[in-house]
């Protein structure tokens, strides 16, 4: 086996080998020689660790790909540990498996929509609700207001005129109105409103009433309430099946075009700071990939039609 200069790079070229199926007597060998080390032993639970949080979310389903594939032949599964693992970035955060696990969890909320579906639903108050693609949203109404619980991805509401306020709430706070329209997303540890037609009041949990004026977009998060940039109008723009972006991080790119490409979607550190503007389709994620190829110096990297990785050409 290939040595390379890292403790971290070994456990990683290790645990594709010893979870490969199929381990030669010399490499077992090899392997406990490497792992007498504590400095290599540490590595190897780091490695571990993040594993088990790559693939745990994504083998649950009877037809899952990955299940198929840690199944596979030998080669074909020390490939696809080997890639999880150097593409995913020991130690950094599943940010977006996490999203993925997060809707395994809100299988029960009264709507959802699946990977790459919208999906439009009458309410009983006759408010029209679209979800993005993979969000989650529960109903209340009561005698004295409406209530939508908004627990992964993003909705636009279009109230009905009613006398009772209608409220989306989040983990970071709500927004409400009567009859307008608007559109709330959860993001990484906040929600973003933007009113679409009249004013609302936005709030923390429990905290005083902001006005948001119709075309403005405000940011809820444990810091408070602030305004959002001009520049990030186009994120209502995925009701359309299109992301119109002005000045945006390839980052928020890449993030607002997984919920629409089975699979993991990663992108390096270096390349989602990379600046970006256009508008891109939705719908085929393939062709919003390639076209981001063509304008911007990255590259974009697959393995076994499950993992995508977007890096900087080098």
């Amino acid at each position: 086996m290939k040595r390379t200069c890292s403790a971290v790079d070994e456990a990683i070229e290790w645990m594709a080998c010893m979870r490969s199926g199929e381990v030669l007597a010399d490499e077992q060998k090899a392997f406990d020689a490497w792992f007498a080390n504590p400095s290599n032993a540490q590595a190897w639970e780091k490695v571990q660790g993040h594993l088990g949080a790559t693939f745990s979310p994504l083998v649950r389903g009877a037809d899952s790909q990955v299940r198929r594939v840690l199944q596979a032949p030998d080669l074909q599964r020390r490939r696809l540990l080997r890639g999880a693992l150097v593409f995913g970035g020991v130690g950094i955060g599943v940010a977006l498996v996490g999203r993925q696990s997060t809707l395994l969890s809100t299988v029960g909320a009264d709507f959802r929509t699946a990977t790459a579906q919208r999906a439009n639903f009458n309410l009983a108050d006759g408010s029209t609700l679209l979800l993005d693609a993979r969000s989650a949203v529960d109903i209340n109404f009561t005698k004295s207001e409406r209530n939508l619980m908004l627990h992964a991805g993003k909705l636009v509401i279009e109230a009905s005129d009613d006398p009772r306020p209608l409220v989306v709430q989040t983990p970071y706070g709500f927004a409400r109105g009567t009859a307008t329209r608007f559109m709330v997303s959860l993001q990484d540890g906040s929600a973003h409103v933007w009113g679409m037609r009249s004013n609302l009041c936005v709030a923390r949990p429990n905290g005083f009433c902001s006005v948001l004026q119709s075309g403005a977009g405000a940011r809820l998060d444990s810091k408070g309430i602030t305004p959002l940039a001009a520049n990030r109008k186009g994120e209502s723009s995925w009701e359309s099946g299109k992301l119109s972006v002005d000045d945006w991080s390839l980052g928020d790119v890449i993030e607002a075009l997984q919920p629409y490409r089975r699979g993991v979607l990663r992108i390096s550190p270096a390349a989602a700071r990379l600046r970006v503007s256009g508008l891109f389709p939705l719908d085929s994620s393939d062709r919003a990939l390639a076209a981001l190829e063509q304008i911007l110096p990255v590259r974009r990297k697959e393995y076994l039609g499950f993992w995508t990785q977007i890096e900087l050409r080098g």
